[in-house]
This record gives C-alpha cells, sequence and structure tokens, in this order.
C-alpha cells in the first residue's frame, strides 16, 4: 500500500484528528510532526510533540495509532519546517 505525502500542516491535522480519540488526547489542541533524518525503510517523520503534554503511559498507549500513521502517510520534506530551528512556544 502506498502511502500518502502530505504538507506538514496537513499532516499534523490528521495526526491531532486521529489522537483526539485516544484515551488521554482529548484536551490536545495541536501536535508537532517533524521530519526525520535517516528515515531509510521507516517513516520520514516524527510526533515531535504535543500540546498541551499528555502523560508519558498516555503516549505509550497511543504507540499503535501513531505507527499506523506513519505507514499511512509521508511527510512532503521539501515543505516541511527547518527541524532544527528553535520549536514554535
Amino acid at each position: 500500500m502506498a502511502s500518502e505525502i502530505r504538507s506538514s500542516a496537513e499532516l499534523q491535522a490528521v495526526c491531532l484528528q486521529a489522537l483526539k480519540k485516544c484515551r488521554g488526547f482529548e484536551l490536545v489542541h495541536e501536535v508537532l510532526v517533524q521530519p526525520r533524518e535517516n528515515a531509510v525503510g521507516r517513516a520520514n517523520w516524527t510526533l515531535a510533540a504535543v500540546r498541551p503534554r499528555v502523560a508519558n503511559d498516555v503516549l505509550r498507549e497511543a504507540r499503535a495509532v501513531i505507527a499506523g500513521l506513519q505507514e499511512s502517510y509521508l511527510l512532503n520534506i521539501s515543505e516541511s519546517p527547518d527541524p532544527k530551528a528553535a520549536p514554535r512556544r
């Protein structure tokens, strides 16, 4: 199955929508995805942050959802922000 290519903003929206269905993510209003360096054979992006933060056990429970998103979507690297840039607060 081919992965769909999404811009950073589109991918963040998809991730937010999917994660809000998971326990503990109900109040999350923003997610940040970041390009992954040396992503050969793996997803080319990672979930870098959620706002507000959630507990580590909540993130662990959502691991399968995140992995499914990483299998289904590729980040359009040419449109993504510089991963070394300072994160927005």
